[in-house]
């Protein structure tokens, strides 16, 4: 998965929003909830206003919504675990350059609070790196000249949405231009899954699957050296027999990238041959098993 929305997401977006807008309208009051946000401008990268979520939002509130995305993410993503969110908001001249989130998080999440529908603004977008940018030369055409919208993908930050991409993407915000009101702003949290891990639910115990598993990857490291470069996470979940066979097999979700495409689906088709030939230990019930490999 390159990237992916959802929206709506949350029921409780307009009291995320209520929250928001109760530290940033006008107001000639000095309350020391509202000296929260940070000016982050760093030359020729990033421009906007920012602070921890927590600093805002009601923890009650906050809570609910990371419970919601860590349900998102299990059922997506094969990732449960995620970053307390940053809230920030753009006004005009804020953007984000180009740039890749490679150590914060496997995926990038960007939940908006923008009244989308009704800005005064234009940009805001988040911005993604193209795969016609990203394998620039492999798929030039000299027959046909590059304009922006051919090199980065726009996706509007709607109200309510969850965007999710691969953290390794060149991503950033498109410059706002047309308001300095926070009340009119380009409004979002954001944050990271953090990489997925091992879980096992049933009869198996963690502990008892992990020789398995340590051979399993191993046979799959093995197979996918002979296919070439091929780079990222592939989350699978096992359906494991009370006789340790595994009957049921399921790509979660995978960001593998590779020279050709071929190399990706050999590298798939490698992996779930592999898992489905893996044998665990015998239990009195099923279990199921989720399990990331990483290249």
């Amino acid at each position: 998965m390159r990237v992916t929305t959802e929206s709506p997401f949350f029921d409780r977006a307009e009291e995320l929003r209520d929250a928001f807008e109760r530290v940033v309208g006008p107001t000639r009051e000095g309350a020391a909830e509202r000296f929260v946000w940070d000016y982050w401008h760093i030359p020729e990268q990033y421009t906007y206003f920012r602070t921890p979520a927590l600093h805002v939002l009601p923890p009650s509130l906050l809570g609910a919504f990371s419970t919601r995305l860590a349900e998102w993410g299990a059922a997506h993503l094969g990732c449960d675990r995620v970053t307390l969110p940053w809230l920030s908001f753009y006004l005009e001249g804020c953007r984000q350059e180009l740039h890749s989130d490679v150590v914060q998080g496997t995926w990038s999440y960007v939940y908006s609070l923008t009244r989308w529908d009704e800005r005064h603004f234009t940009g805001g977008e988040t911005i993604l790196g193209t795969e016609r940018l990203l394998d620039y030369w492999g798929s030039f055409d000299p027959t046909t000249s590059s304009e922006s919208r051919h090199l980065v993908e726009r996706v509007p930050a709607r109200f309510d949405q969850l965007c999710v991409f691969d953290s390794r993407l060149p991503h950033g915000v498109a410059v706002v231009e047309g308001t300095r009101d926070p009340l009119q702003a380009r409004v979002a949290l954001h944050g990271w899954f953090h990489p997925p891990e091992v879980s096992v639910e049933g009869a198996l115990g963690r502990e008892r699957v992990g020789p398995a598993l340590e051979a399993l990857r191993r046979r799959v490291a093995d197979r996918r050296g002979r296919l070439g470069t091929v780079r990222g996470i592939s989350t699978w979940r096992l359906e494991v027999a009370p006789d340790g066979k595994v009957d049921q097999v399921a790509l979660v979700v995978h960001n593998l990238v590779a020279d050709a495409d071929s190399q990706v689906s050999d590298a798939c088709r490698a992996a779930e041959e592999e898992l489905r030939a893996t044998r665990f230990p015998a239990a009195d019930g099923r279990s199921v098993v989720r399990l990331p490999l990483e290249d």
